[in-house]
C-alpha cells in the first residue's frame, strides 16, 4: 500500500472514530437522592460541565403514594450556582405533615438552565417507602397486653380489617398468631414487637419519630425479601438476622410505655370502646 492511501485511510478512520465518540454532555445534572423521614426530607443534587453566563436550577418532582388513596405530588425548584470548574453539589429541605400510613416514594429532578430543562434523572430514595402515624395521646402497652383478648381487644379497624405489614395482609387471628410465636428466629422475635407497634397506633398511642423509622425498616426488610409474619423464619446471627433485630430493640422499647415516659395502656381506644 503506499504512502498517499495508507494516510487516506488513517484520516477516514479517525473521522469514524470522531464521528462515533460520545459527546460530553454539557450543563447536566448527575444525580440526585432524597433522605426523608414522616416530618421532612432532604434532596440533595450533583452537577457538571455548566457555564457561568447562565442561570440554573433544579427542579424535581417528589411523589408519595399511599397503599390507598391519592398521592401526594410535590413539585418544587432551588437554585444552584456552579463552583469554578463548572460543578454543583447542593441541597434543600422541604416539611412534610399529616403523613398517616404507608407510602411508596417515587420522583425525577431536571437541571433549568435560563428556565429550560437541560436533562432529567430519577430520584435515589432513602428509604424507599415511608411508615407514618399522625399519634394520639395514648401511651404504649406491651406485647402482653395485646396477647389478653378479653381484657385488651384490639382496636376496631383492626379487628375488622386486621393489618398489613411488609406488604402482606394479616387478619385479627394472624395478629395473635404472631404475637403468640415464641420461635427465636428473627421473623418471629421481630413479629411480636412491630405486631405490638403497630397497634399501640391504630389504638391512638402516642407517635414517637425513632419508631417510626424502626417500622418503616422493619417493613422494608420484610418487603425486600418476600419475608412473611407467619411463614418465614431468618437465622438471628446472619446479617439480615441481625438488621431485623436492630429495629426490634427500638420497637420492643417503644412498647415499654415509650421508653417507659407514660403509663403503660392508659389513654389508649380499645374494641368496643
Amino acid at each position: 500500500m503506499n504512502r498517499y492511501r495508507f494516510d487516506m485511510l488513517k484520516i477516514s478512520f479517525t473521522g469514524l472514530v470522531l464521528a462515533f465518540a460520545p459527546f460530553a454532555l454539557a450543563n447536566h445534572i448527575s444525580t440526585a437522592s432524597v433522605t426523608a423521614d414522616c416530618t421532612s426530607f432532604t434532596l440533595t443534587a450533583t452537577g457538571a460541565e455548566l457555564n457561568h453566563t447562565a442561570t440554573f436550577a433544579v427542579k424535581y418532582t417528589v411523589t408519595l403514594t399511599p397503599m390507598s388513596g391519592p398521592a401526594i405530588v410535590i413539585t418544587d425548584s432551588f437554585p444552584v450556582t456552579p463552583d469554578a470548574a463548572g460543578n454543583f453539589n447542593a441541597s434543600t429541605t422541604h416539611a412534610l405533615s399529616g403523613l398517616n400510613g404507608t407510602y411508596t416514594l417515587t420522583g425525577t429532578a431536571s437541571l433549568l438552565e435560563n428556565g429550560v430543562i437541560q436533562n432529567t434523572v430519577s430520584i435515589v430514595f432513602t428509604p424507599g417507602t415511608l411508615t407514618c402515624h399522625l399519634g394520639g395521646t395514648g401511651c404504649p402497652a406491651t406485647i402482653g397486653f395485646w396477647k389478653n383478648e378479653k381484657k385488651h381487644p384490639f382496636p376496631n379497624g383492626v379487628q375488622s380489617a386486621g393489618l398489613t405489614i411488609g406488604g402482606v395482609a394479616y387478619s385479627k387471628s394472624d395478629l395473635y398468631t404472631i404475637l403468640n410465636n415464641n420461635g427465636g428466629d428473627a421473623v418471629a422475635i421481630l413479629g411480636r414487637q412491630l405486631v405490638g407497634a403497630l397497634l399501640n397506633l391504630a389504638a391512638g398511642a402516642k407517635d414517637n419519630a425513632t419508631a417510626d423509622v424502626a417500622i418503616t425498616t422493619a417493613e422494608s426488610l420484610l418487603q425486600a425479601n418476600s419475608l412473611n409474619l407467619l411463614t418465614s423464619s431468618v437465622d438471628p446471627s446472619s446479617t439480615l438476622g441481625q438488621a431485623l433485630l436492630m429495629q426490634e430493640g427500638i420497637l420492643d422499647g417503644y412498647n415499654s410505655s415509650d421508653f417507659n415516659t407514660c403509663s403503660e395502656g392508659a389513654g389508649l381506644t380499645l374494641g368496643g370502646s
